[in-house]
C-alpha cells in the first residue's frame, strides 16, 4: 500500500483543518492522524515545472518520507513555492526535515494533552 493521499475529500479535510508549514522551497499543510504513518499528497501544477521535474520531486519526497518519517503519524499536502528546480534538492531536503521536526513536536504536545 502506498502511503499517498489521492481523493479530493482528503485534500479538502487537510487544507481546511490542518496546520501550515512554510519552508523556502515548498509550503505544506499537515494534520495528525492515528495511523502512525506519514501519508503525502502533492498539489503541483504545470506552472511549477514540467512533468519530469514534478515527478522527480514526488519521488524524492516520498523516499525521504519512507526513510525519515517512519514514526510520524500525519497527513501532509505539499505545494511548491514557485518553480521547481532540480538544483535545490538540498534546500528541499532541509525543509522536509524541518517539517518532520515540527510535526513530531505537535505530536508530543498532543500526547501530553491526552495524558492529563
Amino acid at each position: 500500500m502506498k502511503n499517498t493521499l489521492k481523493k479530493g475529500y482528503q485534500f479538502r479535510r487537510i487544507l481546511g483543518t490542518g496546520n501550515a508549514f512554510r519552508g523556502t522551497s515548498f509550503r505544506a499543510v499537515y494534520r495528525l492522524n492515528s495511523l502512525g504513518i506519514i501519508r503525502l499528497g502533492f498539489s503541483l501544477s504545470a506552472k511549477s515545472g514540467n512533468s519530469v521535474k514534478r515527478n522527480l520531486m514526488r519521488r524524492r519526497l516520498r523516499s525521504l518520507a519512507e526513510e525519515k518519517g517512519k514514526r510520524t503519524g500525519a497527513d501532509v499536502v505539499i505545494m511548491p513555492a514557485g518553480k521547481l528546480s532540480i538544483n535545490n534538492w538540498e534546500i528541499v531536503r532541509e525543509d522536509f526535515m524541518k517539517l518532520l521536526v515540527t510535526i513530531e513536536e505537535k505530536e508530543k504536545k498532543n500526547s501530553h494533552r491526552k495524558a492529563r
